[in-house]
């Protein structure tokens, strides 16, 4: 959620969230790194049973809830945690906007150095794999983190990576504000697409974001991303917090290669230390593909040893050494903007509903080849919702697919199934994606006229000055 000012419109500086955070503390959270989060108990198994609030990149608040076994449990738990949020965040002169892009802050360095979450993690990314952090500052999106079982995870994954320009036709919300995308409906996937290097020795970061040039058919493939498609990522410790390799091996290099005594490493600060390959850096690579849909997890007791993993691996066996010692899998949608006022949920009763009906969900992908969906994705990003694609009318392909989102939610057991998708259906009727109405209001009003529509505070719309160098960029 972007977070404005009430007065101007200009972004939420970090000491705002800082004081947000304290505020929070007082009430009863627990501080975190750039975040306040609390135990919430959940009804099963999950990879964590707490609530969150956050920030990522820049000035845009996450809300977290905790798993819940209905969407209308997690509406309860959404709607409590913005009024928790909301009230001090006002009362600090700032507002949080249901909008997938920040009307007041632009995707360039000087923008991201003023207001960027300033995360050693990600001036690492910067500085040593070259990544232009600062495209996606402004880029607010939700998650949609959904069970599935341990066997269709990957064809889940592969599924969603090909609907990912289907429902972004939908559910945009990311119009180019800024001037930097040449007057693009949606923003996102080109900026998530454009972030990382594209060659030198960190081009394999490419494979890890966006929609994958090869499609993923199993687990091992999967897998093969995370370990052995490009140099890893920071890794945890126990005494130092993150590190790098400067080496930069692959995760299966770093486990097969370790010299005696453990690998030269630094610190995200700098300093010099020694990384002894031990199981969680196995445990904790699934954050480590940023694609449009990934698989998370959480291992029994810690996971198995490097020498039991590096066999299974080698002998073919890693997909059985996973389905023994994961005791969860989830998957997280992430392509998809942030949502509307009162429509922040429809996202996740889509993507439940196609996951819970999965094997028609499958089917439905697979009447068209992969190169049709990959230029789906690219026309969602310029094209009208009235659309087609090589002679497919978009409107007749969403209608298919919410109907088939709602025979899973009905096999979910959910309550108020065609209430949660009305409004993606008043979108059909209109043929108007809630990145369309963003434009519009912009042509008229500017940036000021943005946030009056996607305001996601109670009552009306606070006097604004917005300075006019904020508009028409």
């Amino acid at each position: 959620m972007p977070v404005v000012s009430i007065h101007d419109g200009r972004p939420a500086p970090p000491e705002v969230f800082l004081e947000l955070w304290r505020s929070l503390v007082r009430d009863g959270w627990k501080a975190k790194d750039f975040a306040v989060v609390r135990e919430h108990p959940a009804a099963g198994p999950c990879i964590a049973s707490q609530q969150m609030l956050t920030t990522d990149t820049g000035p845009l608040l996450e809300v977290a809830p905790a798993p819940s076994t209905s969407l209308a449990g997690l509406a309860a738990q959404l709607r409590a945690l913005e009024t928790e949020a909301f009230e001090p965040l006002f009362a600090l002169g700032f507002e949080p906007l249901g909008c997938g892009v920040h009307p007041t802050l632009r995707p360039l360095p000087d923008d991201y150095y003023r207001y960027r979450t300033r995360r050693q993690s990600y001036e690492y990314a910067i500085r040593e794999r070259g990544w232009k952090h600062w495209t996606i500052v402004d880029k607010a999106a939700v998650q949609e983190v959904v069970d599935v079982p341990f066997a269709d995870a990957p064809r889940a994954v592969r599924a969603l990576h090909r609907l990912a320009g289907l429902m972004n036709f939908l559910l945009r919300n990311d119009p180019d504000l800024s001037g930097e995308y040449g007057g693009r409906l949606s923003v996102r996937p080109i900026a998530w697409r454009d972030h990382v290097p594209g060659s030198g020795a960190f081009a394999g970061d490419g494979a890890r974001v966006g929609i994958p040039a090869r499609e993923i058919l199993g687990w091992r493939d999967y897998l093969s991303v995370l370990w052995e498609a490009g140099p890893m990522f920071l890794i945890g410790t126990k005494s130092e917090g993150l590190v790098y390799i400067p080496e930069h091996p692959t995760l299966l290099q770093f486990l097969r290669e370790a010299p005696r005594g453990g690998w030269k490493a630094r610190t995200v600060a700098g300093s010099e230390t020694r990384v002894v390959p031990e199981p969680e850096h196995v445990a904790q690579s699934d954050w480590t593909y940023l694609g449009a849909a990934r698989i998370r997890w959480k291992w029994r007791n810690g996971g198995p040893g490097i020498d039991a993993f590096l066999k299974a691996w080698d002998g073919n066996e890693i997909e059985t050494l996973l389905a023994g010692d994961l005791v969860k899998v989830v998957i997280e949608n992430r392509c998809n903007s942030a949502q509307p006022p009162g429509e922040e949920l429809v996202s996740v009763a889509l993507v439940a509903g196609l996951l819970a009906n999965l094997d028609e969900t499958v089917a439905f992908t697979m009447r068209e080849p992969y190169p049709f969906w990959v230029e789906m994705l690219e026309a969602s990003t310029t094209l009208p919702l009235s659309s087609s694609v090589e002679g497919r009318p978009v409107p007749a392909l969403l209608r298919e697919l919410i109907g088939i989102a709602r025979r899973g939610l009905v096999l979910r057991g959910e309550a108020g199934v065609d209430a949660a998708f009305s409004a993606l259906e008043v979108r059909l009727d209109e043929k108007r994606s809630p990145a369309e109405r963003v434009v519009h209001e912009y042509g008229l009003r500017g940036p000021g006229g943005v946030m009056d529509l996607t305001r996601l505070g109670p009552g009306p719309p606070p006097p604004r000055d917005v300075p006019t160098y904020f508009w028409k960029r």
